[in-house]
């Protein structure tokens, strides 16, 4: 008939990749939301129910712990059969286990909502993200990777106000309740949309006729010294970032602010944050990987010794700020660099070990804080050795690709 094949793809093969980040920045962004806000509901929790921090603090620690397990195996299986199957289950099992949290009287429930249930919905988003950004993007992957991670700190931007006005307006239990429904629901959006570059299309900067990806096995990985250096590297990263944004509402609170304005903390952090991603991803393609994360780890040391030993309002919020920039820079690095290290073979498995590191070291910081804050009564301690968390990170870092070339 001289028309269109019907069977002709509607989108033109380049625009799949971009379409693939859109996806993926919708994943990142909602499940950032209840993680992000719950530092907003941490001492409301502590307060309505006569729990102290610490304890309200290890249903996140069990969250982390969990979901780090979890990824053994989610990685290994969108290494087998894609992405999609696993970011839909586990995006609405999350969404329905932080929703559940407005039924929570006692602390075994709000473990096993926000620690067990939530550790498992959570654990993909980021693994998963990650790893599906490697296997469509080359030369690009540093901004196409930093477009997708934003929606992590996007959800970092909205939770704290949006926490604090839903709590206002509807009392802690509804608001828990629609925050976990509405962050599920923008998830599923994207999850539903994500998978595996196909052999016939053209994947952005990778020929479709491509032999299959090589690289390290699982147990090639965990054998090489690099891996433990990378993993030590993003552990530190982790607890950093979690005891920080866990606590940073608490902190501002004890020095005389209100919900409202402590909870502008999350916001400037997250402000910074979703800057550092932006230009740390544009730069790494451009200037290369270890110039961008030098520059994180220097935001970062600085910011968290400003955080210490400056004790004003604006200081706290500018170093907040500072703080974001630094570590969205680096996170970014990290998770870039991994292909480069051991190639795309086992990627998904071998980010699931390295994304256990992480998820370690953000169980242990809140906790560890919390428990020193009820012991000492100030939060001095643990944000005391946050600089020098920072420079050890740095120096595994370094470890873990110094025989790598960075680009």
């Amino acid at each position: 008939m001289g028309g269109r094949d019907l069977r002709e793809p509607t989108l033109r093969p380049p625009a799949r990749p971009w379409l693939i980040v859109a996806a993926l920045f919708l994943v990142t962004c909602g499940m950032a939301i209840p993680l992000a806000a719950y530092g907003v509901f941490l001492p409301v929790l502590s307060e309505a129910l006569g729990w102290s921090r610490g304890a309200v603090s290890i249903a996140l620690s069990i969250n982390l712990l969990v979901g780090g397990l979890a990824g053994f195996g989610i990685g290994a299986l969108a290494d087998r059969y894609g992405p999609r199957v696993m970011l839909v289950l586990t995006v609405i099992l999350a969404g329905a286990a932080f929703a559940l949290v407005s039924l929570v009287d006692a602390l075994w429930q709000l473990y096993l909502f926000v620690g067990l249930l939530g550790g498992i919905g959570t654990s993909s988003f980021y693994l998963l993200s990650a790893t599906t950004i490697a296997r469509w993007f080359k030369e690009r992957r540093g901004l196409a990777l930093s477009l997708v991670l934003v929606g992590f700190n996007l959800g970092y931007v909205s939770a704290g106000p949006l926490a604090a006005w839903l709590i206002a307006e509807l009392g802690w239990r509804a608001a828990y309740a629609a925050l976990g429904t509405g962050a599920g629901l923008i998830a599923l959006l994207g999850a539903v949309s994500v998978r595996m570059p196909r052999r016939v299309e053209t994947v952005s900067d990778r020929p479709a006729h491509a032999s299959a990806p090589d690289g390290l096995s699982l147990g090639q990985a965990l054998l090489d010294p690099r891996q433990w250096c990378l993993n030590m590297s993003w552990l530190l990263q982790g607890g950093l970032v979690f005891m920080v944004t866990v606590h940073i509402v608490p902190f501002a609170r004890d020095q005389g602010l209100s919900l409202a304005g402590a909870s502008f903390a999350l916001t400037t952090y997250g402000a910074g944050a979703f800057a550092g991603r932006l230009v740390g991803g544009v730069a790494s393609d451009r200037l290369g990987t270890l110039t961008t994360i030098r520059v994180g780890f220097m935001a970062m040391t600085l910011a968290t010794v400003v955080l210490v030993w400056v004790p004003s309002h604006v200081a706290m919020l500018v170093s907040m700020a500072v703080f974001g920039a630094g570590f969205a820079a680096a996170d970014t690095m990290v998770a870039k660099v991994i292909p480069d290290v051991f190639g795309l073979r086992a990627i998904g498995a071998i980010m699931g070990v390295l994304n256990f590191g992480w998820r370690l070291g953000a169980a242990l910081g809140p906790a560890a804080a919390g428990f020193l804050f009820d012991r000492t009564g100030s939060y001095t301690i643990a944000f005391g050795v946050a600089p020098f968390a920072v420079l050890l990170a740095w120096a595994f870092f370094s470890l873990g690709t110094a025989r790598v070339r960075m680009t």
